[in-house]
């Protein structure tokens, strides 16, 4: 996260942060939803392998033997991150009929959770077509310590609570999706990368203001060295050596149109 934010202040991309980067999208003021890198190294093989999860044996209960990890990522709630709105992740693959679970999200979270650092609220039921409203009446929060995961149906409605404790709390999510003869449901509004803007390579560390002032001054001589090289060049070139002028057309009178 910290290397984004860098990068986005050292190349000043404050205007692309709105739109999302193909590396962080903001889900809400001070939410952040990133994808790292290093999840595709050996470091984190068991969260790409179908049988080293934990979490793994329950899923399959839900969807079936045949099951693709469609997406990765963490979640991050800053300090002073406001509430999300009530939402569902996917919709219903059908309008008339309830059918079954066709994708979960298993939730990991880093840190212990408490109703200060922002855990998440569900609405058991509101899973099924046509039960999606919102009833604070029925809601439960999970208070499960780091490392413990939470498992839900795609379309289960939910959202984010506030943090107002003095720490981040971060949070691991797989989504997971039933497989079907090679074929499987695909998220492609949450999970599209087409949609968002090219971080590129990230910047450690922010530039100091005296690192960003000599860069521009920096910049500025090189453009100005770059001034005289073309106007030496202009003063020096022989003229047998210099573009010859291209002709310029000549207006026709009338009694010199051609016949």
């Amino acid at each position: 996260f910290e290397k984004v934010m860098n990068t986005v202040k050292a190349r000043a991309l404050h205007s692309e942060l709105a739109d999302g980067f193909d590396l962080l999208r903001e889900r809400g003021r001070g939410r952040y939803d990133m994808e790292l890198p290093e999840f595709d190294t050996p470091a984190f093989d068991f969260l790409r392998d179908l049988t080293a999860a934990p979490w793994m044996p329950i899923v399959k209960q839900i969807l079936g033997e045949e099951v693709v990890l469609i997406h990765k990522g963490v979640f991050l709630s800053l300090p002073g991150a406001e509430a999300q709105e009530y939402h569902q992740d996917g919709p219903h693959l059908s309008t008339k009929v309830q059918r079954p679970c066709h994708a979960v999200n298993v939730f990991i979270p880093l840190v212990d959770l408490s109703m200060r650092n922002g855990p998440t609220e569900f609405l058991p039921g509101s899973h099924i077509l046509g039960h999606d409203g919102y009833d604070r009446s029925k809601i439960v929060v999970p208070m499960v310590s780091a490392g413990t995961p939470v498992i839900f149906d795609y379309r289960l409605g939910h959202r984010g609570l506030g943090n107002s404790s003095n720490d981040c709390r971060p949070l691991v999510y797989c989504t997971y999706a039933a497989s079907s003869n090679g074929k499987e449901f695909r998220d492609s509004v949450n999970f599209s990368r087409k949609r968002y803007h090219k971080i590129g390579e990230l910047v450690d560390k922010p530039l100091s203001r005296e690192e960003r002032t000599r860069k521009r001054k920096l910049a500025q001589e090189e453009r100005r060295c770059l001034q005289l090289i073309a106007q030496h060049e202009a003063k020096h070139t022989p003229p047998q050596q210099r573009p010859a002028p291209q002709p310029q057309p000549v207006p026709l009178s009338n009694d010199q149109s051609p016949r």
